[in-house]
């Protein structure tokens, strides 16, 4: 009996050692159990779309001719210094202090309106990005459908992962065949 007692004993414990390793793998997600998830770069994916290199191009465009109308408006300014130093000679202190009162006023109003115009541009390409962003997010949707994915991170948050998560190229893609080089139009 002691043998049999002992063999008993001794299932026991298997069976006692089992359960808890049974229970520990069962507590642990099976393949079917993992949620897709997918990474994207918001910046890539505005900047490599036709849409995104569409409206960085005129973006670009209305860059260069801001810069060129600042020099050129720089130049004029410095001529016009220039003269108004040169006419301090032949003129009195009161009437030099009036001209430059009004120089330095027309160059504060410039900048001010240069600068509106910079903070215009600046706002436009949020703008776009926004458009964007809206008429992306369908077509990013179906994406996500197709491939079964549940979350899209964006990879600037991501401390870690592999490339074959980053479904940013394959938005391009779609969004590419939908919006084409899209409208330049803010939505609103």
């Amino acid at each position: 009996m002691g043998r049999i007692q002992n063999n008993l004993v001794l299932f026991t414990l298997c069976l006692s050692l089992q359960s808890p390793i049974a229970a520990v793998a069962q507590s642990y997600p099976t393949s079917e159990q993992f949620l897709s998830v997918a990474t994207i770069n918001q910046d890539k994916l505005f900047t490599g779309s036709l849409f995104g290199k569409n409206f960085n191009e005129k973006f670009q465009n209305d860059a260069n001719i801001l810069v060129e109308e600042n020099r050129r408006i720089e130049k004029e300014l410095a001529d016009e210094e220039a003269d108004l130093t040169q006419k301090r000679k032949e003129l009195s202190n009161a009437e030099f202090r009036a001209l430059a009162a009004v120089f330095n006023e027309k160059v504060e109003i410039i900048r001010r309106d240069q600068a509106q115009k910079l903070n215009i541009l600046n706002a436009s390409r949020i703008q776009a990005q926004r458009a964007f962003f809206v008429q992306a997010q369908p077509i990013i949707v179906n994406l996500m459908q197709e491939r079964g994915i549940q979350f899209i991170l964006n990879d600037q948050a991501i401390f870690m992962s592999g490339s074959s998560g980053d479904i940013t190229d394959s938005a391009i893609e779609h969004i590419d065949r939908v919006l084409g080089a899209g409208n330049l139009q803010p939505q609103e």
